[in-house]
């Protein structure tokens, strides 16, 4: 079109939309935004996975080496029971230094035999007999020997044997946890 006085009319400037002002804007802004919700979902994935996947291969828990005593402290052939003091862990959360449980332990010569305080029965805690010949557990009269065999009363199995290694003189336990009131030994935890 031409105006009146013949000349043409200037041109107006071509507008830009504002949504293909930049492709490479948006496109960056797309990869961040995926990015950022792949990192959010594995955020939430990975625990989730971890809490309900088993812990360890063939159904056993890994080994967890504890710290309970100095091998100088016991004496031989005496049981002692130890606290087991240790990280709480959970799916989330690592508490430190909590106590864990108790455990009975037997010096013989350089080697130490340990073995779980709690009754497989219904997980009462495990006392020396008065006669210092046996243990006991108060709550249903289950009687074990020294060796932790189970001699007498409902407990459905032995005391639970722990492993137990003595490193630069310090006796560690690798401390797990059974299921009760069952014959055969489980561990849960």
């Amino acid at each position: 079109m031409q105006n009146p006085g013949g000349d043409e009319a200037p041109r107006p400037e071509p507008t830009i939309e504002p949504s293909r002002s930049n492709p490479d804007r948006r496109t960056a802004l797309r990869a961040l935004v995926t990015l950022g919700g792949c990192a959010y979902a594995g955020v939430i994935a990975v625990p989730g996975a971890q809490f309900l996947a088993p812990s360890a291969e063939d159904g056993q828990g890994k080994a967890r080496w504890i710290r309970v005593g100095r091998l100088e402290d016991l004496p031989q052939g005496e049981p002692r029971r130890l606290a087991v003091v240790g990280d709480e862990r959970d799916a989330f959360n690592v508490t430190k230094d909590q106590q864990l449980g108790a455990i009975w332990v037997v010096r013989e010569g350089e080697k130490v035999r340990a073995m779980s305080a709690v009754c497989p029965h219904l997980g009462c805690s495990i006392d020396i007999g008065a006669d210092k010949k046996s243990f006991s557990c108060p709550c249903h009269t289950s009687r074990f020997s020294l060796a932790g065999a189970a001699e007498s009363g409902p407990s459905p199995r032995a005391m639970d044997p722990l492993d137990v290694r003595v490193t630069e003189g310090f006796v560690e336990v690798d401390f797990k946890r059974f299921r009760l009131g069952i014959a055969e030994r489980m561990e849960v935890g």
